[in-house]
Order: C-alpha cells, then structure tokens, then sequence
C-alpha cells in the first residue's frame, strides 16, 4: 500500500497537433499495437500506486473520445477531460489550475512518450517530496554543438554534463503554479517544458535517471521503432510466466491452414506438445482448402466451429513464391501469386470474422516474410505480394479490435521449407533459418497483448 496521503496527480498533455508525424491523426490518437498511444501512457499511471488522480489536456476534437477511451478501458482514476491551448506551456497551465485543492504534488508528462516506467514514477514521487522539483534524464551519447545565428560552430561543450531531459516532471503544486505565474508576469508564452520556468524563480530542480525506452513518439520512425520497443517489452515481461501460460493452450482450438508441410507443419508439431486441438489443413488434407475459394474456405471453417464450439487461433502459413522479371510473368502467374498471398488471407478473414465476433475473442496470425520490406529483381510478384498482406493485416486489425479480436504477422527471414527449396534449389542450412526455431516463436507470439503488430524472426 502507498504510504503517501497527500494526493498525487499525474497531468498526461495531449494537446499536441503531431505535424511533424506527417499523419491526419494526431500522434498520441495513433495506433501503436493496436491501441492509441496515449492509452498506453495511460495505463502505466492508472497502475501506479503512487498516482491518485489524473487529468488529461488535450485537443478540443478529441475530448469526447479522450473520455470515452478511459471509460472503455477503466482509466478510473481520470477524474477531468479538458481543451488543451495553443502552446505546451498554456496546456500545462490548463491542467496544473485544474488540480484539486488537496493536491499536494504534480507529475507532468507528454501523452506521446508511452514507455514510461513504474519505476521512473516511484522514484519521481519519492524525490518530489523531498527537493520540490525533480526531472527525469539520461544521458547524451552524441556531442552537442552550440552554432551562431550564421550556421556556424561557437563551441563543443563536453558531454559529460548534458544530458537530454525526460519526462515525466514532478513539482510541489503550489511551486509549480508560482513558477507559472511567474511566467505570465514576465511574458514568457513558449516555453517548452515546467522546468525551465522553475530554475527561472532560481530554484534547485533534482534529477532522476529517466530510460532510453522512454521514447517521444515525433517522427514517423519514431512509431516503427515504438511497436518494436512495445514487442521486446511484452516478450520479456512474460517469459517468466511461459510455462504457466503454455498450460493454458490445453484444449485451444487451433486450425493451421498450410499445416502439412513447411513452416505450418513445424508450428503444428510444436503446439502439439501442449495439449491443443489442431486442424492441419491443406489442399490435400479431408476436409480438403484451397484458399483462393471462399465457399471452401467458409465451408470448413463453419464445420470445424459447428464440431468444436469454438476456434481460438487461425494461422495461416499457406502461400507460394514465383522467381521471374516481371516482363517474364504472364497474367495467369501474377494472378495466382495474387490469389494465393492476398486473396487467401482475405478469404480466410472474410469466413473467420462471423465466428470470433460471435464469440467474442480469437486470433488470426498470418505469416509473411522479410521480403515485404523492399522489392527484388525477379520477386515482385512475392515480395509485392507480402507487403500488401502487412498492410491488409494491419487495416483488420484495427476494424476488430473493438471485438476483442487480434491479428498478428508471423514474418520470418529466409526459412529452410520445401517452398524456398523449390525455388532456390540447395542451399547451406547454417545460412536459413530452421523451422523449429519459428515455431518456438509461436508462444511469444501468441502471448504478446498487441495487434497490428508484426513479430520479425531473424
């Protein structure tokens, strides 16, 4: 239990219009994982036992949905909503004037940085109460070069001394608001953070170390490198609870459709080992599907739900690869790389979708390949291909979250399976990847609380 009685509000700034993220949704409303940025910063405050009560300022268009998304995922310490101003600083303001009068200590905190730890908030509310201001930093690796109006260099400060400042801040409340009002009285209306208006009432402000995790989400790489960050944090966390997890797979209901050979076939020997009920299926398989055919498709899946009650997992690792130039690939190629890669796992979600809506939950996971990254002489058709499955992926993702439905991309590197082998005859094995190693990559998969997302295996 917090020792602390004297109330703690946590101020989360969301009034930010994101022009630098190049997106015609502001950054914090962006989907990370499958849910907005600024759920997950908030999150990590509802579950600290330090904080008692938060309030977020942000854009006058999204108040509406601000408080519903706290509403629907039991943000239940969000006690206001408020219309952010045209500056940090007034956003600031907004939300420090809105705190209630019990509030003894503020921590303030960009709505786009959604790392933040539990433990960078203990250690800001414990130093907070003893030295009145506190920021959060980490260190520089980069030298910093101060330049003249000129572009030209006036000195190369040593590093060892600068650091790149965080946040969340903490404040005393009643300092916070007379370094704001101060402010106000010498017409300062930019600033770009709360400290800089404390150490201009010449007050000491004490440093904790931050995270380099801890992430602002700005730029467009800034989202690809977050999704990676919020992957690696899921998998760790939950690795030490793998083995009580994997008992959880008993009795699931998993149907594998390329599930006879190559990747799926590993993957189904794998889950195997738990206790899971699984559909192998295949072209050459009773029931036989071809994934190109909805009606087969719908088929199959309506009679595996009617003779098990349910399906919780559909992976899909049926797909095919065509080694040609383009002015090589007839019509009838392209149509079928087309019809297998794209159309496929289109048809597959298209039957999928009436089942796990009606019961409420379920996975569909979907392998791709390294290839969707970038295209390759004699591969466009594939490499195409798998690209617009990423995104396919991406787009159901998000249209079925709100049903309790995940999608994720499985997407190794080059794999030894009897596909690559036909197309690139012999290889030396040290050079692929072996399949086992993708199958045992299922359980991170499987157990990582995201969707939209997609799981690189190198």
């Amino acid at each position: 239990m917090k020792k602390n009685t004297q109330k703690i509000t946590a101020i989360i700034l969301a009034s930010g219009k994101g022009e630098r993220l190049k997106n015609e949704i502001p950054k914090q409303f962006t989907k990370l994982a499958g849910y907005p940025v600024i759920l997950h910063t908030l999150k990590s405050f509802q579950s600290s036992e330090y904080i008692d009560e938060i309030i977020i300022v942000t854009l006058q268009k999204y108040l509406e949905e601000t408080k519903f998304l706290c509403m629907d995922n039991n943000i239940s310490k969000t006690s206001k909503v408020l219309k952010g101003g045209s500056t940090r600083q007034k956003s600031s303001e907004i939300g420090i004037k809105a705190c209630s009068e019990d509030t003894a200590y503020v921590l303030i905190h960009d709505a786009v940085r959604p790392f933040i730890s539990l433990k960078i908030i203990k250690d800001l509310v414990t130093n907070v109460k003893i030295h009145k201001s506190v920021d959060t930093i980490i260190p520089t690796a980069d030298t910093i070069v101060e330049i003249n109006s000129k572009g030209f260099i006036n000195s190369i400060p040593d590093r060892a001394n600068l650091m790149r400042g965080q946040t969340p801040q903490a404040f005393e409340y009643n300092l916070i608001r007379e370094a704001h009002s101060n402010a106000r009285k010498k017409n300062i209306k930019a600033a770009t953070d709360d400290c800089s208006l404390v150490l201009k009432l010449r007050k000491k402000i004490f440093t904790v170390p931050g995270d380099v995790q801890n992430i602002k989400i700005t730029y467009p790489l800034d989202l690809e490198l977050a999704d990676k960050l919020f992957q690696l944090r899921s998998i760790s966390s939950k690795k030490i609870l793998s083995k009580k997890r994997i008992n959880l797979l008993k009795n699931k209901v998993f149907i594998i459709i390329g599930g006879t050979s190559g990747l799926g076939l590993a993957i189904k020997k794998e889950l195997q080992k738990h206790g899971c009920k699984i559909y192998a299926l295949s072209r050459n398989t009773n029931p036989p599907i071809n994934i190109s055919n909805f009606r087969q498709v719908n088929k199959v899946l309506k009679e595996i739900y009617r003779n098990e009650g349910k399906i919780d997992y559909i992976i899909n690792s049926a797909g095919d690869m065509l080694n040609k130039k383009i002015e090589e690939t007839s019509v009838k190629d392209w149509d079928y790389i087309y019809d297998i890669n794209i159309k496929g796992p289109f048809n597959i979600s298209k039957a999928a979708i009436p089942i796990l809506k009606k019961q409420k939950s379920g996975e569909l996971i979907f392998i791709s390949s390294s290839s969707y990254t970038r295209g390759r002489q004699g591969y466009a058709a594939y490499s195409s291909s798998k690209a617009a499955l990423v995104n396919f992926c991406q787009a159901l993702a998000e249209e079925l979250i709100d049903d309790n439905i995940k999608v994720k991309i499985l997407n190794p590197s080059r794999a030894n399976t009897p596909l690559r082998n036909r197309v690139f005859g012999v290889e030396n094995p040290k050079s692929l990847l072996n399949p086992k190693k993708v199958a045992t990559r299922i359980y991170d998969i499987i157990f990582t609380d995201t969707t939209g997302s997609v799981f690189d295996i190198n």
